[in-house]
């Protein structure tokens, strides 16, 4: 009995330590893209906290954070995946926050419901980008732009 229990508790030690190291290894890439992401945004934003940070993956992959530069000024900054130098600032108050990019959303749409939003670049432009379902439960993605000042389409759609 007692070589079955201690069978049964090294089988469980093995189980939870191949658990660990499978969420060590899949959180790493996140966490390495949020480390330079962060050292880019002190850098060349002067970014003194963090708060938020997005991973967006379109035709170009960036990496947004969105944080506090030293006069309390809260700012975005999204840096390329593959050309980090290359970097877009914009302060949050020139830019529609999240819940006013949802609340447009919702005037040319009706979802059933929000999946989730995040900060992204479409064609050289900040956009707020918002999974939703529809009425009919399929997976849309909603594209808005991002600046008060854009003298574009405010949204467009695509459905999946």
């Amino acid at each position: 009995m007692k070589k079955w229990i201690i069978g049964l508790c090294l089988l469980l030690l093995i189980v939870l330590g191949f658990s660990v190291n499978v969420y060590y290894q899949s959180t790493k890439p996140i966490n390495k893209a949020e480390s330079l992401a962060k050292k880019k945004a002190k850098e060349k934003a002067n970014l003194v906290s963090m708060d938020q940070f997005y991973v967006y993956n379109g035709k170009e992959s960036y990496y947004i954070t969105v944080g506090k530069q030293k006069n309390g000024e809260k700012i975005a900054v999204w840096i390329p995946e593959k050309n980090s130098e290359r970097v877009t600032i914009e302060k949050m108050s020139d830019g529609l926050s999240k819940q006013d990019a949802i609340n447009k959303l919702k005037e040319k749409e009706t979802p059933k419901k929000i999946l989730g939003s995040r900060l992204g670049m479409l064609n050289n432009e900040p956009v707020w980008e918002i999974s939703y379902l529809d009425q009919s439960s399929r997976l849309n993605y909603a594209y808005i732009y991002f600046l008060k000042s854009s003298n574009k389409t405010p949204y467009m759609i695509y459905n999946i």
